[in-house]
C-alpha cells in the first residue's frame, strides 16, 4: 500500500511540476537575479590570493550539554554548525538569495509552491559514500518530527 502511495504521490508531483512554469538555476533569488553566475569562482569580497595556510584558534564562553544543534531543549556546543553543509548558502553581499552547495541545480515554479534540488555528484559524507536523495529526505523528516520548531 505504501508503495502505491509513493507511485500516486510521485505522479502528481510530476503532473504538477509539468503544468507549470518552471525555472532552473545554480541559484535562487526573491527578488531579480543572483549576483553571481553558474561559474563563479568566489565573492568579491573574498581576495583569492590572499596567503594560504595556518592556524586558528577559536574560543566561545560558556557551556554545552549537547553536541545536537537541531534540539528544542538544551545549550548545544559551540560552532557544532561547522560540521555541516546545506543545500544551499547565501553570500554576505546580497540578501535572500541561496546558492546551491550540496544542490548542484534548483527548479521552483514562477508560484513558488515547491522546490526541487538536485545534488552534486561530488557530495558525499565523511566516510566517502555519496549523499543521496534519501540523506536528504531523512534528514527533512527528522527535523521536522523531533527538531526545534524553528526548523
Amino acid at each position: 500500500m505504501k508503495i502505491l502511495s509513493l507511485i500516486f504521490t510521485f505522479t502528481l508531483i510530476f503532473q504538477l511540476k509539468a503544468q507549470a512554469n518552471t525555472n532552473i538555476s545554480h541559484a535562487i533569488a526573491m527578488h531579480g537575479e543572483p549576483k553571481y553566475s553558474k561559474d563563479f569562482e568566489n565573492v568579491e569580497y573574498i581576495n583569492p590570493n590572499s596567503i594560504k595556510g595556518g592556524s586558528i584558534v577559536r574560543s566561545a564562553i560558556g557551556t554545552y550539554d549537547s553536541f545536537n544543534p537541531f534540539i528544542l531543549k538544551g545549550t548545544s556546543a559551540a560552532g557544532i554548525g561547522g560540521l555541516y553543509e546545506t543545500l544551499t548558502t547565501g553570500s554576505s553581499d546580497e540578501a535572500f538569495t541561496e546558492y546551491g552547495l550540496l544542490a548542484e541545480k534548483i527548479e521552483w515554479p514562477d508560484d513558488r509552491s515547491w522546490v526541487s534540488f538536485t545534488l552534486r555528484s561530488e557530495a558525499y559524507w565523511h566516510d566517502g559514500k555519496k549523499i543521496t536523495a534519501d540523506d536528504v529526505v531523512w534528514t527533512f523528516n527528522t527535523l521536522m518530527e523531533k527538531g526545534h520548531p524553528f526548523h
